[in-house]
């Protein structure tokens, strides 16, 4: 009996042209948007280089282990580059006396030049960066600030050591986004069944409310975890830690089908399921975002239970992430997942008696 009901509500689902449409399309579009992103993380950085009778000097020798550069013939060419062109976004000019200076291991000034519009905090950075290049470039330096001794301590993944391509960081949020319309696809389905009076019809048979409501988990399940499984294989994502990812998915799925259930035990019509739905991808898709631009992340973040979801899929992706390290965030997702269910049940189930 629970069969023939998932089988039924998964062609209601599908009979719903938004969601289907949407769920179809929002496949797709991931699949192509992930190809389309950078693979690999660039980071080199270019600068434009004037440098006056450069062959009495080996400074660009010693440049060569910072940056990128593009030698200009003149101080003229180097700065229409950069306030013309826009190729560039800063670049050194050093005069020949500059030059042996430098190479004598003297005190030397080497004149900077920005292009328009710059943030200040990347001015600042190039400023810094400039600084060091130039000192290591004075063999009396030895590549260091005098004598100062300088012990990095990454606290966490070092991204520098292995930086993780922009594609990558999308794909919790692509997973994300996908589970989303799930929220809205589910509830749309509950909520138009007890506004018609199906699902009062269906409890008048020998089929009982728990039934009813294990059958809406199925369904709901099913077809979010396929969803997701499918779009991880299409990007080649299931080869990196699979059972890991697959219970991950599968508790996001579940959390997705409570939220689900307590959507459609507050909405009154379509139109605030999608709104509430709408909600939920908001609220959602902040810690995806924190993700994506760590600059972004807020404490507050770890509140919204998506975090969980988001965080686990970046560690286990990106960082091979082991069963502990991702424990206490499955703990959470179906914590989660439970509560909604429990609360979304209990407010349905008096709306249907």
């Amino acid at each position: 009996m629970i069969a023939a009901l998932v089988k039924k509500d998964v062609k209601l689902y599908f009979r719903n042209r938004f969601i289907a449409v949407v769920t179809i399309m929002g496949l797709v579009f991931y699949a192509i948007l992930y190809y389309m992103l950078p693979a690999q993380v660039d980071e080199t950085l270019d600068i434009a280089l004037f440098i006056e009778n450069p062959q009495a000097t080996q400074i660009d020798e010693r440049f060569e282990e910072y940056f990128e550069f593009t030698s200009f013939d003149s101080e003229a060419a180097m700065l229409a580059a950069l306030e013309e062109e826009g190729d560039y976004l800063a670049g050194i000019a050093i005069s020949a006396s500059e030059a042996a200076a430098i190479d004598r291991g003297e005190k030397a000034s080497i004149r900077a030049f920005y292009a328009p519009g710059i943030p200040t905090e990347v001015k600042n950075a190039y400023d810094d960066l400039l600084t060091i290049t130039a000192n290591g470039a004075s063999p009396a330096f030895g590549g260091q600030f005098g004598r100062i001794d300088e012990e990095a301590v990454v606290l966490g993944p070092d991204m520098l050591e292995t930086p993780i391509p922009i594609r990558d960081r999308f794909v919790p949020m692509m997973l994300l986004f996908l589970l989303a319309v799930e929220v809205m696809g589910v509830a749309s389905l509950i909520m138009q069944e007890a506004e018609s009076g199906t699902a009062q019809a269906v409890l008048t048979s020998p089929l009982r409310l728990s039934q009813f409501f294990t059958g809406k988990v199925i369904m709901g399940l099913a077809v979010a975890f396929v969803q997701l499984i499918l779009l991880a294989a299409v990007i080649g994502k299931m080869s990196t830690s699979p059972l890991e990812l697959m219970v991950t998915l599968l508790l996001g799925s579940f959390m997705i089908v409570g939220l689900s259930f307590l959507i459609a035990s507050i909405s009154r019509d379509y139109m605030s399921v999608l709104a509430w739905g709408m909600l939920v991808i908001i609220v959602f898709s902040i810690p995806a975002i924190a993700v994506l631009l760590p600059g972004l992340a807020t404490a507050w973040a770890e509140l919204i239970p998506s975090y969980f979801l988001v965080d686990a899929i970046h560690r286990i992706l990106n960082f091979n992430a082991s069963w502990g390290e991702i424990g206490s965030h499955l703990v959470v997702l179906f914590a989660a997942g439970l509560a909604t269910m429990a609360l979304g049940s209990a407010l349905l189930r008096r709306r249907f008696q």
